[in-house]
C-alpha cells in the first residue's frame, strides 16, 4: 500500500465567483456584465435619460448605447465620457473604457417585468 500526498486544504468558494471565473473562462463575461447594467441602468444614467435610452451592446470595452431619437444620441454623444466612468463605476471598473451611441429611431422598450 502507498501513502497518499496530502491534499492542499481548498476553502469554499461562493458560487458566484466560480460562475464569473467560468463565464469569464467562456467569453461570457461581457454579456454578463451588460445584463448586469441593464438592470441597473436608471440608477447608473437617472430616470430621464434611462426612459430615452439602453446599454445594447458591451464588446472590448466598448458599450454602444442606443436612444430613442437623433437629438437624444447627440446629447448621450457629448456625455459619453461621464456614461463611460458610471457605466465601468457601476460594473466594478475595468469593463467600459468607451461609449458609442446610436440612434435607433423610436426604440421600444418592453414593459416592466415582461
Amino acid at each position: 500500500m502507498t501513502a497518499r500526498e496530502p491534499q492542499p486544504k481548498r476553502e469554499p468558494r461562493p458560487l458566484a465567483e466560480l460562475v464569473g471565473l467560468y463565464a469569464n473562462g467562456r467569453g461570457w463575461g461581457e454579456h454578463l456584465a451588460l445584463g448586469r447594467l441593464r438592470n441597473q441602468w436608471a440608477s447608473v444614467v437617472g430616470e430621464s435619460v434611462a426612459s430615452r435610452s439602453e446599454p445594447f451592446k458591451l464588446s472590448g470595452g466598448v458599450l454602444t448605447i442606443r436612444a430613442e431619437t437623433g437629438t437624444w444620441a447627440t446629447e448621450l454623444t457629448l456625455l459619453g465620457r461621464s456614461l463611460a466612468q458610471r457605466a465601468d463605476q457601476a460594473l466594478g471598473g475595468g469593463v467600459v473604457r468607451e461609449v458609442r451611441v446610436v440612434s435607433s429611431g423610436g426604440f421600444h422598450r418592453p414593459p416592466a417585468g415582461s
